[in-house]
C-alpha cells in the first residue's frame, strides 16, 4: 500500500496492478501459469514450493523479523522464564505449515530441544485462545501484532519474548528471521529481468522511505478504507508492526539458512531444497546501486 501510494510501483513507465487474492485461487497456481507476475508472502513459501517442484525465488525481502510476540499464560509464567524452559511446553501456533508454527519450531530448536519436546496446539479465534490460556489448556501463544495486546488486555497472558524488533529477534535466534518477501518464478525473473528489477527498485525505495520517516508520516499515506474508522487503533498497530521492516531489501543468507533448517527439521522432504536457490539479492543490489 505504501509503495503504491508513494507512486513507486507505477514509476519508470511501468504499470503494476495490485491484487488482493484470498484462498479461492492458490497464488502458487497463479504464479506458475502466469496469471500473476509476483506474489508477496512469507519467505518460507519459497522453500515449501521448491520442495513441490515450483521454482519460486524471493527477489526482495521486506520483513526481517516475525513481527510477533510470544506470550506466556498467567498460570504458567512461573514455570516458563527462558527458552531452556520450553521442554514440555504447550504452544498455541497455527497449522503444520503456517508462519506461526515455523516460529514456534524455531524457538524450540533455538533452545537446543527437539521438535518432539513440545506440543503444538492449533490456532483458533482470539476469544477461544484467551479461554484456553486462562483455563490452563496451553502455556504459551505465538501472537502476531496486535493479538498480543488482546491477550494482555484480557489478563490471561504476559510477554515472554519480543520478536517484533531486530534486537529481540537476533537475541532469540542469533540471526534475523525473514518473513514478508516478494517472489517470482526464477525462470521468469531470469528471462524477463526488467519486471524483477522494477519491483526491486519500487520496494527498496519504499523500505528506505519507511525507515527514514516517522510512524505518523507513514500512517498519513494510508487511506481510510485501509485503516478503518478508528485511526488511533490502526496507528497503534502500525507502530508495533514497523520494526518488522527494518531492512534494505536484502535477504540475510544466514537467516535464510536458519529458516531452512527449521523447516527441513520439521519436514524432511524439504532437505532436498537448495536454500541458495530460494532467493536472490542481485535485483536489490542493482536497485541500491542506482
Amino acid at each position: 500500500m505504501v509503495a503504491e501510494r508513494l507512486g513507486y510501483l507505477d514509476s519508470d513507465g511501468a504499470k503494476v496492478t495490485v491484487m488482493n487474492i484470498r484462498d479461492d485461487v492458490p497464488t502458487a497456481d497463479m504464479l506458475m501459469d502466469g496469471r500473476v507476475d509476483a506474489v508477496m508472502a512469507y519467505y518460507h513459501h519459497n522453500i515449501v514450493n521448491r520442495a513441490q517442484g515450483r521454482p519460486f525465488q524471493a527477489i526482495v525481502t521486506l520483513g526481517v523479523t516475525p513481527g510477533a510476540t510470544v506470550l506466556v499464560a498467567n498460570q504458567a509464567k512461573a514455570k516458563y522464564r527462558t527458552l531452556a524452559d520450553l521442554k514440555g511446553a504447550r504452544i498455541i501456533a497455527g497449522g503444520p505449515g503456517s508462519s506461526k508454527t515455523t516460529v514456534s519450531n524455531a524457538l524450540v530448536l533455538a533452545a537446543g530441544l527437539e521438535l518432539t519436546d513440545y506440543t503444538r496446539i492449533a490456532n483458533e479465534s482470539k476469544d477461544k485462545i484467551a479461554a484456553t490460556l486462562a483455563g490452563g489448556g496451553a502455556d504459551l501463544v505465538i501472537a502476531p501484532t496486535p493479538d498480543g495486546d488482546f491477550y494482555e488486555s484480557k489478563g490471561v497472558a504476559v510477554p515472554f519474548l519480543d520478536l517484533t524488533t531486530v534486537e529481540g529477534t537476533r537475541k532469540t535466534f542469533g540471526t534475523l528471521f525473514p518473513t514478508a518477501t516478494v517472489y517470482m518464478r526464477a525462470d521468469r525473473a531470469a528471462a524477463d529481468p526488467q519486471v524483477a528489477a522494477h519491483l526491486a527498485r519500487a520496494f527498496v525505495r519504499t523500505l528506505a522511505w519507511m525507515n527514514s520517516h516517522t510512524a505518523e508520516q507513514i500512517a498519513a499515506v494510508i487511506p481510510a478504507e485501509i485503516s478503518g474508522k478508528d485511526r488511533d487503533a490502526y496507528f497503534r498497530v502500525l507502530k508495533e508492526e514497523l520494526p518488522m521492516f527494518a531492512g534494505d531489501g536484502h535477504m540475510p543468507p544466514d537467516a535464510a539458512q536458519q529458516e531452512y533448517r527449521v523447516l527441513s527439521t520439521a519436514n524432511p522432504r524439504y532437505k532436498a531444497v537448495k536454500v541458495e536457490e530460494t532467493y536472490t539479492n542481485r535485483f536489490v543490489d542493482a536497485a541500491l546501486a542506482d
